[in-house]
């Protein structure tokens, strides 16, 4: 297998597992409120290649309080579809080494932010820091619309006000078992998003936070297990049979109007 394809196949396991997810911090206060009228920014911001032998734990995180955020051997192409909550396929152009070159970062806010705040940030530190340009093109392509049920949603409201719980992690299990936890739907549709390259709208109506378990069977499971020498039987729900039976919601797959991101101009991030 080519380096590059390792790389990103070690980096969407971590997505898989909710390293990625937003950020992965500890401690159980919510960030105080941001100042009134007063956009966060990022007064520190340390960003360089990462060490080609330093590649096996790749992973973006925060630390408590929500001002500290850290990265290792992350592709400017997760990056982009972090800051921008999008699929692969809504990003167009740009060169190869999107995938295959890796940087180390870590950035300060001037305050702590919310979950909401982290996106901006992220999507300045890619115009600055890689000259990122690109324009909107509206094309037809392959997407996913999330929608209720007509039984209604299985799932239960989250009591938590900690603003940065992970919002979907993994949990031991012979087939892939998620937990959500203070999750949006949101963040749900965009997660989805990833697991099947594709955009998925969000149009379930449901405000607010929520916890669930999910487990299902991703496609092809079993013949990645053969492939690496494991023929043992993989038995479970699709995604969107679990999605139904699980979450009370309805995944549909069709066809529309996608906003995609092509890339005009990137560069290479200078170390700092």
């Amino acid at each position: 297998m080519k380096k590059s394809a390792l790389l990103m196949l070690t980096f969407w396991g971590s997505l898989a597992a909710g390293q990625l997810s937003g950020q992965t911090l500890s401690g159980d206060s919510p960030a105080p409120p941001p100042a009134a009228g007063k956009p966060a920014v990022f007064e520190v911001a340390s960003i360089k290649a990462s060490d080609p032998g330093k590649r096996a734990d790749c992973f973006m995180k925060g630390q408590p309080g929500g001002q500290t955020f850290i990265g290792r051997c992350v592709p400017l192409r997760v990056l982009i579809k972090y800051a921008y909550k999008i699929a692969d396929s809504q990003i167009s152009n740009g060169p190869a080494w999107m995938d295959t070159e890796a940087y180390d970062f870590e950035a300060k806010t001037d305050r702590p932010v919310t979950r909401a705040e982290i996106a901006t940030l992220f999507q300045k530190l890619l115009a600055e820091r890689f000259k990122l340009q690109f324009h909107l093109e509206t094309r037809t392509l392959p997407s996913m619309v999330l929608s209720m049920d007509k039984g209604g949603q299985k799932m239960t409201p989250s009591e938590s006000t900690y603003e940065w719980e992970i919002p979907i992690t993994t949990m031991p299990g012979s087939i892939p078992k998620y937990k959500g936890t203070r999750c949006p739907m949101s963040y749900l549709a965009w997660w989805i998003g990833q697991q099947q390259n594709r955009p998925v709208i969000d149009k379930t109506e449901l405000a607010g936070f929520w916890d669930f378990t999910l487990e299902y069977v991703p496609d092809g499971l079993a013949e990645k297990r053969i492939a690496v020498g494991n023929p043992l039987p993989v038995d479970g729900p699709n995604l969107a049979t679990a999605l139904r039976e699980q979450l009370g919601l309805k995944l549909e797959s069709g066809k529309g109007p996608v906003d995609v991101y092509v890339i005009d101009h990137v560069e290479k991030a200078t170390a700092n």
